[in-house]
């Protein structure tokens, strides 16, 4: 990636085919979708990239097994094939992952319908890559792979295999992907207008705000497209004041509580009483346990979860966790034993009317919509983690279409090949295999634990290659961020000269998830690296103490419900 300096003044100097507005999933596979096939293409984004929905998923690649009660063998079955090509093309960092649906003693005939589910599900993978097939668990094997259900209310249990990932890293990797093939990403570069055509025919320029500084600039393009996903409709209707909302926000709370909290080596999938699913999943060596389904009418940056989803979360839990120990009674979880909660917002597509009972959403359809709004604007609301590459390439194909109708040259750019890139830098499977060799001998012969060399690994790619070198300069960049946390201090200089991270919350939250995984372990790491970066010289000591004090109140905000 170019330094957020040079790629704002190739912004405000170049006409560019596509101005992509939104850096979350879907905008970051539209920039390399277009890129890749010969488009000059410029991403920019309001805040930090993936700092919206696509930081704040359940971090899995799936096929959507729940969607088959809602009769969508369509978007499952795209759902499947999508899985199993991204696992071929993110090795490092998508990786096939074991869920057990525990079958209770009064839901046996629901036990005979899910192994149904399953064998439809397999049925939709067929001719997906890396298929494995669901199995049927007895008593003993369930409680085996997972020794802190209830034996007294399990009969069984299901197996089936999705794929866990690390969102936020996905984007990134996706956006330097991207920019390898010439795209300009920015980000905290906000769209604030839009110059049309007379007639409001098409958009000819974004008019945007620099949150750093506050400085204007006007980006002159061919094409735009709207991927900012709840905030869709508040875009549009910079351009057309009538225009209809068609997004409903869903809110999605996730909490994290240690392993030890819940015995398991598996991830689980929990049926609920009131009809839905939760997910139970080892991720960062700590428990993630989400996530709600509800309508959401508030503020649409930094929603928090609340007191009751808290609640909900632990009671779906506690439900299925076995509360007789070796001394003893064991005492439920509660929200003491959190350690960290997010909240996110999906981009649901459909009108008031179609939601059924208030504050429920999980009888939405998660399909999508891709339209050409006003001013040509293509917007796209909905979609998956999952099925970015797939939606990216109609995105593409549609802005297309409008570049042809203008100029006849765009019919020889070459159709979508994304199917073939492979995402953390590798040239291919056999380079991907022999890096992370060279990675993981080359960590060890710098004194890194086995962990930390996972870690960067699985985060960066082959860029932890870079990382290792500057380790290799200076030797006290080996030092972990946090005691029990694998990152290590050379990720900050790494993050802030490759990565375009801007502030605290950049680092910690989404380039290292350490604010997703223990908030309480991460306000004690803030001023630390908040030190390393003014020794670097990024920062001096008024702003550093700005980012810490912001940084903790944005913190503090996301506990305020467990206190």
């Amino acid at each position: 990636m170019k330094s957020r300096v040079d790629s704002l003044k190739i912004a405000a100097e170049q006409e560019f085919d596509l101005v992509v507005v939104g850096g979350g999933i879907v905008g970051a596979g539209v920039a390399q979708n277009a890129a890749s096939r010969g488009l000059s293409v410029l991403l920019l984004e309001k805040g930090d990239f993936a700092s919206g929905t696509s930081s704040r998923t359940t971090k899995l690649i799936h096929g959507g097994l729940r969607y088959l009660e809602q009769f969508q063998f369509r978007l499952t079955r795209e759902l499947c094939h999508e899985r199993g090509l991204l696992e071929q093309l993110a090795p490092h960092m998508i990786k096939d992952f074991s869920f057990i649906l525990p079958v209770s003693n009064d839901k046996k005939v629901f036990g005979l319908k899910a192994s149904l589910g399953l064998t439809i599900y397999d049925l939709l993978s067929v001719h997906a890559r890396g298929v494995r097939r669901h199995q049927r668990l007895s008593r003993g094997d369930t409680l085996r792979a997972a020794p802190s259900l209830d034996i007294s209310r399990i009969y069984g249990g299901l197996r089936f295999h999705d794929c866990i990932t690390d969102d936020s890293r996905v984007v990134m990797e996706v956006i330097k992907s991207a920019c390898s093939f010439g795209a300009i990403a920015i980000n905290y570069l906000e769209a604030t207008g839009f110059q049309t055509t007379d007639g409001n025919a098409r958009v000819e320029a974004v008019l945007c705000r620099d949150a750093l500084t506050g400085d204007e600039t006007v980006i002159r393009c061919r094409s735009c497209v709207n991927a900012t996903g709840v905030w869709s409709d508040q875009l549009l209707s910079q351009v057309d004041p009538t225009w209809r909302q068609r997004v409903k926000p869903a809110k999605g709370t996730h909490i994290v509580l240690p392993l030890s909290s819940f015995e398991t080596t598996t991830a689980l999938f929990l049926p609920t009483a009131d009809g839905r699913y939760v997910f139970v999943v080892p991720w960062q060596n700590s428990l993630m346990v989400g996530t709600t389904d509800t309508s959401y009418d508030g503020p649409l940056d930094n929603p928090v979860a609340t007191t009751e989803e808290i609640d909900y979360l632990l009671a779906v839990l506690n439900s299925y966790r076995n509360n007789i120990g070796n001394n003893g009674v064991v005492e439920p979880l509660t929200r003491s034993d959190v350690v960290a909660t997010w909240a996110g917002l999906r981009p649901l597509v459909g009108e008031q009317n179609d939601y059924g009972q208030p504050g429920q959403t999980s009888n939405i359809s998660r399909e999508h919509l891709l339209f050409e709004g006003p001013s040509g604007i293509i917007g796209l609301i909905g979609g998956k983690l999952t099925n970015y590459r797939m939606l990216s390439s109609h995105v593409v194909d549609m802005a297309l279409s409008q570049l042809i109708e203008r100029d006849q040259s765009y019919i020889a750019l070459p159709k979508s090949n994304t199917s073939h890139l492979m995402l953390g830098g590798w040239i291919d499977h056999a380079d991907f295999l022999a890096t992370a060799d060279s990675i993981a001998a080359e960590a060890r012969a710098l004194g890194l634990e086995p962990t930390t060399v996972q870690h960067l690994l699985a985060t960066y790619g082959k860029d932890a290659l870079a990382i290792l070198e500057l380790v290799e300069q200076n030797h006290e960049l080996a030092e972990l961020i946090n005691q029990d946390f694998p990152a290590i201090l050379a990720e900050v200089p790494y993050c802030l000269d490759s990565e375009m991270a801007t502030t605290l919350d950049d680092i910690l939250s989404r380039r290292i998830r350490l604010g997703f995984v223990n908030q309480q372990q991460c306000l004690q790491s803030a001023p630390k690296v908040a030190n390393l970066i003014c020794a670097l010289g990024h920062w001096d000591g008024p702003r550093s103490a700005s980012e810490v004090d912001q940084f903790q109140r944005g913190l503090l905000a996301q506990l305020a419900p467990l206190l």
